[in-house]
C-alpha cells in the first residue's frame, strides 16, 4: 500500500512539472553571430549586407547589427516567443532619419529549425519597410 502511494506521489509530481519542462525545452537560445542580408521594398532601395550579434540577457536579448553598406551599427533589444524573434533597433549615434534615437526599426523574424531567421522590418518614423535574413555563422 505504501509503495502504491509512493508511485502515485511520484506520478503526480512528474505530471505537475511536465509543462514547465516542456516550456523550457521550447525556448531556444538565439545567442550567436549571424550574417545579415536584406533589402527595402522601395524601387530605389538597394540590397545591404552585414553582421549581427545576439546575446541573451535574462529573458531578453541584446542585439547589435553592423550594416557594411551604410557603415552604421544598430543596437537594441529583442524578445523571442516560440518560433518568433522581434527587435527594436536603431543607430545610437545619430539615427538614419533624425538626430534622436527612439528605436528606429521594428524587425520581426520567423526562426527556422536550423537557427536561421527570415523577417520583415519597418522604420518607425517614415514607414519604409523591407525584408531581412539572418544566417548563423556556425
Amino acid at each position: 500500500m505504501r509503495r502504491q502511494r509512493w508511485r502515485i506521489g511520484i506520478a503526480v509530481v512528474g505530471l505537475t512539472f511536465l509543462p514547465v519542462i516542456a516550456a523550457a525545452s521550447d525556448r531556444r537560445d538565439l545567442s550567436g553571430e549571424y550574417v545579415m542580408a536584406g533589402k527595402g521594398v522601395g524601387e530605389d532601395d538597394r540590397a545591404y549586407a552585414g553582421t549581427c550579434s545576439i546575446k541573451a540577457v535574462e529573458t531578453l536579448y541584446e542585439v547589435s547589427c553592423f550594416n557594411a553598406d551604410t557603415r552604421h551599427t544598430y543596437i537594441g533589444k529583442g524578445i523571442g516567443h516560440g518560433d518568433q524573434f522581434s527587435t527594436v533597433i536603431g543607430d545610437l549615434l545619430k539615427g538614419d532619419h533624425s538626430s534622436v534615437y527612439v528605436g528606429e526599426y521594428l524587425v520581426t523574424y520567423r526562426v527556422a529549425a536550423d537557427g536561421g531567421m527570415k523577417g520583415r522590418w519597418v522604420h518607425a518614423q517614415s514607414g519604409a519597410q523591407g525584408e531581412e535574413t539572418l544566417t548563423p555563422k556556425w
